[in-house]
C-alpha cells in the first residue's frame, strides 16, 4: 500500500511538471537563450535576450531589448517557447490560461505583449489566448492570457507562448526592456452541466456562503453562448478564471478553490452574450 501511494505521488509530480512550459523559471541559459527556448539571438548574432538576476523568484528572469541593426533600424526581441531539439513544448489538456511575472519600462508607444497557443499534434491552432499592456510596471506584477478554445476541440498536445514588443509601427523604441518569470498554465476549471433546458440566464448565489476554501457558483445560459465566468478581489484584480469558453445551452455548476488567497470578498462574474452579473462571495478561513 505505501509503494502504491509513493508512485501516484510521483505520478502526479510529474504530471504538474510538465503542466507548465520547460524552462519556466528562466533559470537554465545557453550561449544566447533560456535553455528550451529560441529568441531573436538565434539569427544573426543579435543580443536581445539577457539573463536577469533581477528575478520575481529564484535567481535569474528574461530580459528582452529592442535591438539596434543600423541604419535607424531598431527592432523588437522576442522569446519563443521552442526547445533544443527543435519542438514546441508539450501540454495534455485544455489549460484555463498562462499566467506569468514581469516588469516593462516602456519607451515611445511600445508595448509589452504575450501569446499563447494550445495545438494538436499536426500543430492545428484549437486554442489561443493574449495579454498586452503599455504601461510602466516597476515591480513584480502577474498577468494573465485567458485561453479561448474552439467548441468541440480535442485536447490540445504542444503549446507556443511568445514574449515580445512592439510599437504600432512594428518596432520598438531604444531604452524599452521587459524582465519576465515564472510562467506557468493554470488547470482546466471544474465545470460541470447539471440539468437542461433553462429559460433564462441565470447566476446565482455561491454556496456554501461564507466559504473555506471551496465553493460552488452555478449559472444558466438559454442559448449557445461563450461565457466567460471569472472572479475578482474586492479591488477589482483577477484571481481566476473558472470559464472561457463556447458552451451549449444548460444548467452548470462551477468550483472554485480560494486556495491561498486572503480571507475577504470576491467578486464573481459571468458575461454570456448580452448578458451581465455579479455576486458577491465571502471567504473566511
Amino acid at each position: 500500500m505505501k509503494s502504491l501511494f509513493t508512485l501516484i505521488c510521483i505520478i502526479l509530480f510529474f504530471n504538474l511538471i510538465n503542466a507548465q512550459p520547460l524552462n519556466n523559471g528562466f533559470e537554465n541559459w545557453n550561449s544566447l537563450d533560456p535553455v528550451d527556448w529560441s529568441s531573436s539571438d538565434d539569427f544573426g548574432g543579435l543580443d536581445g535576450i539577457t539573463e536577469s538576476s533581477d528575478a520575481h523568484s529564484g535567481s535569474s528572469s528574461a530580459r528582452l531589448e529592442p535591438i539596434d541593426i543600423g541604419g535607424g533600424f531598431i527592432i523588437s526581441s522576442w522569446l519563443w517557447s521552442v526547445d533544443d531539439n527543435g519542438n514546441y513544448h508539450s501540454v495534455s489538456e485544455k489549460h484555463g490560461s498562462l499566467k506569468g511575472w514581469y516588469k516593462f519600462s516602456p519607451q515611445g508607444s511600445d508595448w509589452f505583449f504575450v501569446t499563447v497557443g494550445m495545438m494538436t499534434n499536426d500543430s492545428t491552432v484549437i486554442g489561443a489566448g493574449s495579454f498586452g499592456t503599455q504601461s510602466t510596471v516597476s515591480t513584480w506584477t502577474e498577468f494573465t492570457a485567458a485561453i479561448t478554445y474552439l467548441p468541440g476541440s480535442p485536447d490540445p498536445t504542444q503549446t507556443f507562448v511568445v514574449v515580445t514588443m512592439y510599437d504600432t509601427t512594428g518596432q520598438a523604441h531604444a531604452g524599452t526592456f521587459i524582465l519576465v518569470d515564472d510562467l506557468s498554465f493554470t488547470g482546466p476549471s471544474d465545470v460541470r452541466q447539471i440539468s437542461g433546458l433553462p429559460e433564462d440566464y441565470i447566476l446565482k448565489q455561491n454556496y456554501p456562503n461564507p466559504f473555506n476554501p471551496s465553493t460552488k457558483i452555478e449559472y444558466s445560459i438559454p442559448e449557445a453562448s461563450f461565457v466567460q465566468l471569472r472572479v475578482y478581489n474586492i479591488l477589482g484584480n483577477e484571481v481566476a478564471i473558472l470559464v472561457n469558453e463556447e458552451q451549449p445551452v444548460g444548467t452548470y455548476r462551477a468550483d472554485f478553490t480560494a486556495g491561498d488567497l486572503a480571507s475577504g470578498i470576491y467578486i464573481a462574474q459571468l458575461k454570456a452574450g448580452n448578458f451581465s452579473k455579479t455576486i458577491k462571495m465571502s471567504f473566511l478561513k
